[in-house]
Order: structure tokens, then sequence, then C-alpha cells
């Protein structure tokens, strides 16, 4: 196990209510990003490789999306809103 799990900012940017953090951790060289929305109380982390850091850090609602995270999407119960289309 590792002794200090902490991980230390290396960047942060906030704009409105959000907060997106990018995180590293020494001990394992593991990379993620952080987001807090203060407005809703709603916050995701992300696991980010050094290839791919940056882009994740300035697109985390990109790739949340790809990975399937329902990040501020609220179930329509009615199914109010929905279109079926004819195809």
């Amino acid at each position: 196990m590792y002794g200090n799990t902490a991980y230390t900012e290396l960047d942060q940017r906030t704009g409105d209510s959000v907060t997106v953090s990018l995180l590293w951790r020494s001990e394992d060289n593991r990379l993620k990003v952080a987001v807090t929305d203060t407005s809703t109380g709603e916050e995701f982390e992300l696991a980010a490789h050094p290839e791919n850091a940056l882009d994740v850090f300035h697109h985390p609602f990109a790739y949340a999306a790809f990975r399937g995270l329902d990040y501020g999407v609220e179930a329509m119960a009615s199914g109010a809103g929905v279109e079926a289309r004819a195809a």
C-alpha cells in the first residue's frame, strides 16, 4: 500500500459555477480530472493518461459522455421532451 495517497493539483480552471482540476499522485504516477459544480453540488472524476490528460482537463464533459457518465442528466419519467422520429 501507499503511505500517502494525496493528489497534487497541477492545474485548475473555473467558469460559471464549474471547477475543473487536473490532479496527479506521485506514488503511482496516476492522473485524474475532478469536476465540481458548486451550484448543484454535483461532481465527478475521470481517470486520465499522460498522453491525454490535458485534453480530458479541457473537455471533461465530452469525455464523461463518451464514457457513459450521466452527469447533470435528469431522467424524465413522463418522457416529455422526447420526440419520436420517423425513419
